[in-house]
């Protein structure tokens, strides 16, 4: 509500300037009544729309027992921590102009956003609830970890998913959960999501190469080799750097083939022709974004099922070298 009357200020504040006789105004009068309603009315948009993201938070559900979960019955969601805060921002409309962004005045988050298309594409998202949060956040069902000797539950969650879905960081817990997802799943199970630029990207892939080359040096057979040999993929130039338009949240997902050889699929708006951003946007969704997830359905119908651990195909050629 708080959105709807800001919204309906906003435009009564626009036709004081339209039409400032009607309201029995002199001329500087109607417009700083015009600009006072239209300042507010904004800011009553904005305040209601974090109103509304919060009050979800309320009501976001939570798995008691993380051990319960049934193999295949979800999908994991797993991402650095301190993701949580850029992801916790309300997703902009793909448009430019300031009255289209008011007249569509939604409080979906990015998390939102993300697990709605997970869920309704893939079924149910669960996620790993951040460390002493007051609240969790909406978007994913949350569970929590012990303190301490969190790993096996993570392994266990890991093993029974349907899909693995995780955001690339840097940090110690995410390079040992990707270790962990190569480790025990089948390349099928296993999708990686970019939200960052491609310094960060860069940042990420020497660290992973790192992470997976000491994992694979503790480990032996068939899981060592899987770790030695994944290279992560560059980050994918735009078509055309020219057009200023650039996807917001999410820039591209890897996924991985039968022998573990990893794509990055970048979420491009400039390899795309439309007459408006908006149409852009539609476009990268239809012949980027669902494909790929198409591939990745195809793929998990083909995959072994969740809790069982599958040892890679035997290499054709030499032992793989180590990570980049």
């Amino acid at each position: 509500m708080t959105r709807i009357a800001g919204f309906l200020t906003a435009l009564g504040g626009a036709n004081h300037f339209r039409s400032p006789i009607s309201f029995g105004e002199t001329l500087t009068e109607s417009i700083l009544t015009g600009l006072l309603m239209i300042v507010g009315g904004v800011a009553a948009v904005y305040a209601g729309a974090r109103l509304s993201r919060f009050g979800r938070r309320h009501t976001t559900r939570l798995i008691k027992d993380a051990g319960g979960l049934e193999p295949g019955s979800y999908n994991l969601y797993l991402r650095p921590f301190d993701l949580d805060d850029t992801l916790y921002q309300i997703k902009p409309p793909p448009v430019r102009s300031w009255l289209r962004k008011l007249q569509t005045p939604l409080s979906r988050t990015f998390e939102e956003d993300m697990v709605l298309s997970l869920r309704f594409k893939l079924g149910r998202v669960v996620a790993v609830g951040k460390p002493g949060e007051r609240l969790p956040l909406s978007g994913a069902q949350r569970f929590y970890l012990p303190l301490d000797n969190w790993k096996p539950t993570v392994s266990e969650a890991i093993r029974k998913a349907r899909l693995v879905v995780l955001a690339t960081g840097t940090s110690e817990g995410t390079l040992w959960e990707f270790t962990e997802a190569v480790r025990l799943l089948p390349p099928e199970r296993l999708m990686v999501m970019v939200f960052t630029d491609e310094p960060e990207y860069d940042r990420f892939r020497s660290a992973a190469g790192a992470a997976f080359a000491s994992r694979a040096a503790e480990l032996s057979g068939d899981q060592a080799g899987k770790l030695a040999g994944i290279r992560w993929p560059e980050y994918p130039p735009l078509r055309n750097p020219e057009v200023p338009l650039r996807m917001v949240g999410t820039q591209g997902l890897i996924v991985f083939g039968p022998d573990w050889t990893p794509e990055f699929v970048r979420f491009d708006p400039t390899a795309v022709r439309a007459l408006s951003d908006l149409g852009r946007i539609r476009k990268v969704v239809r012949r980027q974004v669902n494909p790929t997830v198409r591939r990745i359905k195809r793929g998990l119908a083909h995959a072994p099922a969740p809790g069982v651990i599958v040892p890679p195909p035997p290499a054709a050629g030499p032992a793989p070298g180590r990570a980049e």
